[in-house]
């Protein structure tokens, strides 16, 4: 009997505790409200910046785990 196939995405959908990232990616992300990947995937991609705890730091290591996984056609709009 096969087991269901895994959805290669499925990380997207742990905490982002969970996944290598760093420490002060994790904080910033909770405290936007961020809990997953795909919360932040999810949100108005365009208005992050004018979170109250946004900084450049934390979408350029976003930016740069999604394109270590080729995923960087999810912040199309």
């Amino acid at each position: 009997m096969e087991s269901p196939k895994k959805d290669p995405l499925d990380f997207l959908n742990l905490p982002i505790a969970e996944v290598a990232l760093t420490e002060s990616f994790i904080l910033r992300s909770k405290l936007m409200g961020f809990f997953t990947l795909n919360d932040i995937i999810s949100s108005e991609l365009l208005t992050l910046h004018e979170r109250e705890d946004y900084s450049e730091r934390w979408y350029y290591e976003f930016v740069s785990f999604l394109k270590l996984h080729n995923l960087t056609h999810l912040l199309e709009t």
